[in-house]
């Protein structure tokens, strides 16, 4: 399998998930093609980045692995979501004497 093919399958299970996060394919050095693969994400938007395993062992198995993950991952909906969800209306970017930058608090 070329590196094109690995990318290729690591883009296309990232938009199976909604683009949320990205992974990451780690490979050893040590004459092995053995890795493993994680998932990185932010729970929330102001939270630190949080990382998931999904697989490990050959590319192959990591690959599988990756399949049965995005098989079973359930995005969580943004703040935003939640909100249109029960019927509030989408909030404009809070600004401050007509300047562009959000206030952190007032």
């Amino acid at each position: 399998m070329t590196i094109e093919e690995v990318q290729s399958r690591l883009r296309a299970a990232h938009a199976r998930i909604g683009h949320e996060g990205r992974f990451a394919l780690t490979l050893t050095l040590n004459g092995t093609e053995d890795g493993y693969i994680t998932h990185w994400f932010r729970p929330d938007p102001h939270a630190f980045e949080d990382c998931r395993a999904v697989g490990s062992g050959s590319i192959a198995e990591c690959l599988a692995a990756l399949d049965r993950y995005v098989e079973t991952y359930r995005r969580r909906p943004t703040t935003e979501e939640v909100g249109r969800t029960i019927g509030l209306p989408d909030m404009p970017p809070r600004t401050h004497h007509g300047t562009s930058f959000l206030m952190a608090a007032e």
